[in-house]
């Protein structure tokens, strides 16, 4: 379970965190286990002694010990074809087929030899235990993995501690199947061989990188290119810029940051409370509480680690007004359900690593509760990566579905591009009517303004056809990986 847990966070930043790669992971996994049953099952009968556990370990110990090295020269190259299921998929089975079917084989000759030791007298006893010491190694290492190591250690270094120990129980295990010193050498010096291989392949690091850190949730990095005025500084989640600053003034990098400004259309509305789902790089809500002094904003961001680099690295502690929340997205909106919580604009830009948004963010029951926590003026806007046209703009067909299904007005924004082809797509959702206030207002030459409205998409252009998500049915991780496939 540490294995295939540490595995999930050493594919996450080429393949995202996505359903895909988690099916991928344990279905492949679950494949070894079986045939690795078989495997300890046949070699137990066939040789009955106790040094085929310390093979079985041994092997097992060397093949993770080269787990990370693989990875770094394969999984690139691999993820490179944008393949969201095929991917992870490759990736699973090469690296970690092999030391699966090895760990599997290990419960079922650890019953023949447990058995062996009561004279094949209590082979069904023998079985449950083993069994249940199985379950309890497996509980001990989620638990141990998803609360102590993943928060302590690298990936990295998780993987070399677990091979270790294999290597460890192997040599024991030849130990007391009183393997001579001669015997055991081989699969000594194969180990240091192994585990010294791992230690020398160390990633490097470009030279734009300021600052890398593994955390619960992503690999984080924030690199730094440019001179002066010029300077970019941008956050990197996994392998998905999720925004950008320029770090003498603050000001933002990336176009669609720029969109949170369409609440300013609407000049009846005073925007008090501003709540962004999703931090990026903190850019946005900075920038509104440097605009609008008075109000007060929320950010939600669901990696801890995430908030602290903003306050690093993205000038976050320079906003006193700026209020920034651990948490789910949602969870925070069902827990801030006060008649005085209410916020004026809503901004969405929640993702989870290559164009993966989290499912319960998109279906109509969250749309339905950021409805109800908007002021009666209020507006939600949501960044989208999508095509808007063509066969990728199945994802905008069915959040505009969903959305119109709680919003009686959707606005739709193309930030740069062709239509048929991915880009940052913006939805305006809101209780009344704000389409006087883009079409139909003089907006200065050369204005931020001008330029936003300019990107308005009109509804003819959009997806006609769309089907609502739901909480029940919602396919987004399917269609993120066809419109990949389709490129």
């Amino acid at each position: 379970m540490v294995v295939e847990i540490c595995a999930y966070r050493l594919l996450a930043p080429q393949f995202g965190n996505s359903v895909f790669t988690w099916t991928a992971l344990i279905g492949v996994i679950l494949i070894a286990s079986s045939a690795g049953g078989y495997l300890g099952g046949w070699l137990a009968d066939r040789r009955p002694a106790l040094s085929i556990m310390g093979w079985l370990l041994a092997g097992s110990s060397i093949l993770i010990f080269f787990i990370p090295p693989l990875h770094g020269l394969a999984g690139p190259a691999i993820a490179a074809g944008g393949r969201l299921i095929l991917g992870p998929v490759l990736v699973s089975l090469l690296l970690f087929a092999i030391p699966g079917i090895l760990l599997g084989a290990v419960s079922p000759a650890a019953v023949r030899f447990y058995s062996l030791t009561r004279s094949d007298t209590h082979v069904g006893a023998s079985a449950g235990v083993i069994s249940m010491l199985g379950s309890l190694g497996s509980f001990a290492g989620t638990f141990l993995s998803g609360f102590v190591l993943l928060s302590a250690f690298g990936v990295r270094s998780i993987f070399m501690g677990v091979a270790l120990l294999l290597l460890i129980l192997a040599l024991l295990s030849f130990k007391l199947a009183r393997n001579s010193l001669r015997q055991m050498l081989p699969f000594f010096l194969t180990g240091l061989i192994a585990a010294g291989f791992a230690l020398a392949d160390t990633p490097s690091t470009p030279p734009d990188v300021i600052h890398e850190e593994e955390s619960f949730y992503h690999r984080i990095r924030v690199s730094e290119t440019g001179e002066g005025p010029h300077k970019r500084r941008i956050l990197e989640l996994d392998s998905t810029q999720e925004g950008g600053i320029h770090p003498d003034t603050g000001a933002l990098v990336m176009n669609y940051q720029h969109y949170w400004r369409l609440v300013q259309f609407n000049d009846k509305l005073t925007v008090k409370r501003a709540l962004f789902l999703g931090a990026g790089a903190f850019g946005m809500p900075n920038e509104l509480s440097r605009t609008l002094g008075q109000a007060h904003v929320d950010v939600v961001e669901i990696d801890p680690r995430v908030i602290e680099v903003g306050r690093q690295f993205f000038k976050l502690d320079e906003h006193p007004r700026v209020h920034a929340h651990a948490g789910d997205a949602r969870r925070f909106l069902l827990l801030h359900d006060k008649p005085g919580e209410r916020w004026d604009l809503i901004f969405g830009d929640a993702y989870n690593g290559i164009r993966a948004i989290p499912v319960h963010l998109t279906s109509r029951e969250f749309f339905q509760l950021v409805h109800d926590r908007l002021t009666g003026d209020g507006a939600f806007v949501m960044n989208l990566i999508t095509a808007v046209q063509g066969p990728r703009s199945e994802l905008l067909a069915g959040i505009l579905a969903s959305l119109r299904a709680v919003f009686p007005h959707v606005e739709t924004f193309g930030v740069g591009g062709r239509l048929d082809e991915p880009q940052n797509v913006i939805l305006l959702a809101t209780k009344t009517d704000w389409s006087g206030f883009i079409t139909e207002r003089y907006h200065p030459p050369g204005s931020l303004q001008e330029r936003l409205a300019a990107t308005h998409i009109p509804a003819a252009r959009l997806p006609r056809t769309g089907e609502a998500f739901t909480d029940d049915h919602n396919p987004v991780d399917a269609i993120i990986a066809r419109s990949l496939s389709d490129r």
